[in-house]
């Protein structure tokens, strides 16, 4: 069902337009209001996916307020006055009824509701698909090397620490420098088993061998192929909740 707000100051014309939705019945009228000002509150309160909106209503104009509105329903404007399409138009209405409202015309509106709720759909598998692409993605990152571009498995990966002013990705097979920062690698990396120890290091928890216990209540890691690295102590509280030392 599509949830739906109603709105004219003409009560016949609401009761009209709710008679003529309901032979649809795909139309789920959630609310009315009979001016601009509650039809504006209960868009924003009540987030309609569709609104029916009467354009010469009192209170505030409707077309200032929808303009203004971050998320804003499908609009479909409905008047006596032919003279305000251009209008509805440049705010992004899908359509535009004149009164009296007439089934057939009003099917031609239905069509493209369902049109555009469609698209919005495909839209939302598009990104969600994209998201699921891009996780499966960063099971790799990729470095160039001599005009050549290396895939590297993450869980290959060591340790990626900023030494010199540049980022260098430690694997089991070797040492690479890259020209990414480390926040980038922070960000493509969460929740993919690795830890930020400190200002200039990421390791990957399963390489990790021993906590040494430093004065002052840091710490410093060790890894298994026998490196170390800094954990600061904001991080060693951070650490304890994922490894129990």
């Amino acid at each position: 069902m599509i949830r739906t707000l109603i709105a004219d100051d003409e009560n016949h014309a609401r009761e009209r337009l709710r008679e003529l939705l309901s032979s649809f019945s795909i139309f789920e009228i959630i609310a009315e209001a009979h001016d601009g000002n509650e039809a504006l509150e209960k868009i924003i309160t009540l987030t309609p996916k569709v609104a029916f909106l009467d354009i010469n209503m009192p209170g505030v104009s409707v077309f200032s307020s929808i303009e203004a509105l971050q998320k804003k329903p499908i609009i479909i404007f409905q008047t006596a006055y032919s003279e305000y399409a251009a209008d509805a138009f440049d705010i992004d209405a899908l359509d535009y009824l004149l009164k009296p409202i007439r089934i057939d015309r009003l099917e031609k509106t239905v069509k493209k509701i369902q049109d555009k709720l469609a698209i919005n759909s495909i839209d939302k598998n598009e990104i969600y698909n994209l998201n699921q692409s891009t996780q499966k993605i960063h099971d790799h990152i990729s470095v160039k090397i001599n005009g050549i571009i290396k895939i590297i498995p993450t869980d290959d990966i060591v340790r990626i620490s900023f030494e010199n002013a540049y980022c260098f990705i430690y694997t089991v097979e070797g040492k690479f420098i890259s020209d990414k920062y480390l926040n980038y690698y922070e960000e493509i990396l969460k929740n993919k088993n690795f830890f930020r120890t400190c200002r200039n290091h990421i390791v990957n928890l399963k390489y990790i061998s021993v906590i040494h216990a430093m004065y002052g209540g840091s710490y410093s890691i060790e890894l298994k192929n026998n490196e170390r690295v800094n954990l600061s102590r904001r991080k060693a509280h951070l650490l304890k909740k994922l490894i129990d030392f």
